[in-house]
């Protein structure tokens, strides 16, 4: 036998060792009825909840921007409304774990000529700006007005929230699985088939986020005024749970 007719009865020989191995990887076992290549038959369907409630908590962002020649005039006229303005929050009965200092920004200003020439002079800009959070939600509109009162000329934004979401998310997702498990049934009913156990099941989770209000500020002669509360209405929030569940078929 020459080389090359060796090398052909070889190849030859691990074809046929390859396919025997295919077919023995598929006979049926001496202890089980089920075959290794019998792929399993199911149903994948999703499934949506809701769960709606009132807001039970707000935060308020509101502070003050000042503006001088001299940097040390704007951070002490910042820091002593400031003050004013938690001090106005303490009598509102905020806690002063719910008082937090959400930025302080301090920046310069280079003023230019109408001939866009630089004059020389540097005006120093001051932000320092609170964070308020309010558990007792219909005093969210005190909030602002004493804040206003107490010298605040800048309110970022006004947002609702839902502190504790859990009991709201076990409703959403038991009614998605709910309604996953009536589709499944449909779809076995309308195929004649009897549905089986689930195999897997993931879900998601949405909503629950604040509801924001937009910003706005005050300035000059408004700053001298009294403000008085403004109305709020937080509405409601809605919490949205998906559900992907597969069922086997019987």
């Amino acid at each position: 036998m020459n080389q090359k007719s060796g090398l052909r009865t070889i190849a030859l020989m691990s074809i046929i060792a390859l396919a025997a191995l295919a077919v023995s990887g598929c006979m049926p076992a001496a202890s089980t009825s089920n075959t290794c290549c019998e792929q399993e038959h199911v149903i994948n369907v999703s499934g949506q909840g809701e769960a709606t409630a009132a807001p039970d908590v707000a935060y308020v962002s509101l502070g003050i921007q000042t503006s001088s020649g001299d940097l040390q005039n704007a951070v002490d006229e910042a820091n002593g409304i400031m003050e004013r303005i938690q001090s106005a929050m303490t009598d509102l009965g905020i806690e002063e774990k719910d008082l937090r200092t959400q930025n302080f920004n301090v920046w310069i200003e280079e003023p230019y000529n109408d001939r866009g020439e630089p004059t020389g002079q540097r005006i120093y800009h001051v932000e320092n700006m609170l964070r308020i959070t309010v558990r007792e939600i219909g005093k969210a509109g005190d909030v602002i007005g004493a804040g206003l009162d107490a010298g605040a000329n800048q309110v970022q934004s006004l947002s609702f929230g839902i502190e504790d979401t859990s009991d709201l998310e076990a409703e959403a997702r038991a009614a998605a699985i709910a309604d996953a498990k009536d589709r499944a049934e449909q779809l076995a009913d309308g195929l004649g088939v009897t549905l089986g156990t689930p195999l897997a099941v993931s879900d998601s989770y949405s909503g629950g986020t604040p509801l924001y209000r937009e910003a706005y500020g005050m300035g000059g002669d408004m700053m001298e005024a009294a403000f008085a509360a403004p109305p709020i209405s937080e509405g409601e929030m809605t919490i949205s749970v998906s559900v992907s569940v597969t069922y086997t078929i019987e």
